[in-house]
């Protein structure tokens, strides 16, 4: 009896991160999105109970603007979904917007792959618990 792949979705605009990150966690079945429409998207196809998320997003990378509005987007749809949110952008304004929006976690980049996994796990179970 083999056990499915729970579901992870990486929303990073960044190819190489992208790829570090499906490396990092082929435990899980990793899908990815680019920007906030490809992640809905995929939202709506796999129904991830975790997603880690980049803040800054096309079209305007540099600003968390897109990054915000996709936490919103995705805690209307499915507000289940544990929501890690990962940044450059580490100030203290912009995790406490995330955490006010309802993300479930926030960690700076450049991340720790072992305290990355960590936390991911820790928001598998929460999200387990919680059904």
């Amino acid at each position: 009896m083999t056990e499915t792949r729970r579901p992870l979705l990486i929303v990073e605009d960044d190819p190489e991160l992208q790829k570090q990150m499906r490396w990092a966690f082929d435990r899980y079945e990793t899908v990815v999105a680019s920007d906030r429409e490809s992640a809905i998207a995929q939202m709506r196809r796999c129904e991830p109970a975790v997603v880690t998320m980049d803040l800054g997003l096309p079209p305007r990378p540099d600003d968390p603007s897109e990054g915000l509005l996709l936490l919103e987007e995705i805690n209307a749809f499915a507000p289940d979904t544990k929501v890690i949110v990962l940044t450059g952008q580490n100030d203290r304004v912009n995790a406490l917007k995330t955490i006010a929006l309802g993300a479930h976690d926030f960690c700076t980049k450049p991340f720790e792959p072992e305290i990355l996994a960590w936390t991911i796990d820790r928001a598998f179970r929460v999200h387990e618990l919680q059904e």
